[in-house]
Formats: C-alpha cells, structure tokens, sequence
C-alpha cells in the first residue's frame, strides 16, 4: 500500500530493478538515495583502454547503457563518472580508484534507466552468488516505440 492516500500506481516492472534514476529519487527514510534495498539489474563490460591517465575505455556504450541520467554508477567505484564515448564504447573518468585496472577487466555497472537497457538485450541472466542460475529471455525485445 502507498503512503500518499489516492495513489495507485505501482511499477511492478521497473522498480524491481532499482536503476540509477530511482536510487536518486530517495526515500522515506533517506532524501539523497533509495537504499532500502540494493539494484539488481547490472551490465557487465569489459575494459578496453586503460592509456589515458585517470580513464577508462569500456566496450559498454550508449547502446548498452542509454544515455539517459544520470549516467550508470560503477559498483565500488564512488568517484568513476561514465560517459558514452559513442554508441558501442564508454568513457569512465575518475580522481581516484579503488584498485588498479588493466585491459580485460571487468566493471559491473548499476543501469541508468532500466526500461531502454533491458529492451537491448535478447535475454537477463539471473545470477546469484556469482553463480548462473536462470537465463530469461526478453520476450518484448526491441519492440518499444
């Protein structure tokens, strides 16, 4: 049941995966974030390009990702800013990185706006405890207009 009398709407199908923009939106019990409970839809990407001081070259771009904002956050990377360098290649950006990063690495990445993302794949892998434990195809796939 919502809180605020009159409403019933409830987004069964985008909430679930708690992106980058309703993290933002905040709480009842924290107005900078949602964090009453953790994402669950990421995008794995692989590093490409580590040349350039401070940035990061990823094979996720704005196809992956969308370019919708705020842009994806890096799972343990608080200060890494991503953006779509172009529509197959990421740019991440940071001061300071919690370990060293090489080409073949691999970033997980918590998704700006789950409705575009999930309608460029053909399938979600449910992974648990770094394990594989369902592969669910995405019906609908590129059928959003």
């Amino acid at each position: 049941m919502h809180k605020a009398e009159g409403l019933t709407d409830v987004q069964v199908g985008s909430y679930i995966f708690m992106d980058c923009q309703y993290i933002e939106i905040g709480s009842d019990t924290n107005d900078e974030v949602f964090a009453d409970f953790a994402p669950s839809l990421t995008v794995l990407s692989t590093l490409l390009n580590t040349y350039f001081e401070k940035s990061i070259t990823t094979d996720a771009g704005a196809k992956a990702l969308t370019l919708n904002k705020p842009g994806p956050w890096v799972v343990g990377e608080k200060s890494f800013v991503y953006n779509a360098g172009s529509d197959e290649f990421g740019v991440i950006r940071y001061d300071m990185a919690e370990r060293l990063y090489k080409v073949g690495d691999r970033l997980e990445m918590i998704v700006p706006h789950c409705d575009p993302v999930v309608n460029e794949y053909d399938q979600i892998y449910a992974i648990r405890k770094d394990r594989v434990e369902a592969v669910w195809p995405i019906a609908a796939r590129g059928r959003s207009q």
